[in-house]
């Protein structure tokens, strides 16, 4: 066994002493670290900066997602229709599709949808904007004999409807609703969107009823 002892070996002589690095070189060492490490993040510290400020300038030259979808809405051709008139009345889709098909609904669907039972037994879905949910705010309109003047689109079943005809004694009186203080048409019963009072419906006989001019 040999043994070591103030940098003498017992077994073959004197071993050479070890070399401690002196304090300037331990200096030298630390401020070279420290030198690197400073180095370092100021290299990370400009490529974050430099990252931040290229993607600032893309956001300000790009256009806003709202701005680039109205750009892609308005670049893409208008949905194609065609004006069409329909018979019939308005009825609660769910009652129609159980009475007529013999399909029922779940009790939350009675009164979700609306459609016009064309006099040829046929169920068309009507689009629920303001014109399609007087429909669904006064009875009255679903009690009529009607006739719609609608655009049919394509790849969808629904229709939007134009304008309102009651049939009476084949006569055609175009329904709408009107206020007596402002003058002002609307198309749904309620306030008026002026004065706030409450809007009447009104029907007008359409003498020269041309139903080619009206599908066009």
């Amino acid at each position: 066994m040999s043994k070591r002892r103030s940098g003498v070996s017992t077994r073959g002589g004197p071993s050479a002493p070890l070399a401690l690095p002196s304090r300037r070189e331990v200096r030298l060492s630390v401020g070279g670290r420290l030198r690197f490490s400073v180095l370092l993040c100021g290299c990370l510290t400009a490529a974050c900066f430099g990252t931040t400020l290229t993607q600032a300038r893309q956001d300000e030259t790009s256009p806003a997602s709202g701005e680039s979808a109205e750009a892609d809405a308005a670049a893409r051709p208008a949905p194609e229709y065609r004006s069409e008139l329909i018979r019939g009345k308005v009825v609660w889709l769910a009652d129609a599709l159980k009475d007529d098909f013999g399909i029922s609904t779940v009790p939350e669907a009675a009164e979700r949808g609306l459609a016009i039972r064309t006099t040829a037994g046929e169920l068309i879905p009507i689009v629920e904007d303001a014109r399609g949910r007087a429909f669904r705010k006064d009875k009255r309109l679903r009690d009529m004999e009607v006739e719609l003047l609608v655009r049919r689109y394509e790849r969808q079943p629904f229709v939007q409807i134009i304008r309102v005809y009651e049939l009476s004694d084949e006569e055609h009186f175009e329904v709408d609703y009107w206020c007596d203080v402002c003058a002002i048409v609307m198309f749904e019963p309620g306030p008026c969107s002026c004065c706030q009072d409450d809007n009447r419906i009104r029907k007008r006989l359409v003498e020269d009823f041309d139903p080619q001019a009206l599908q066009k």
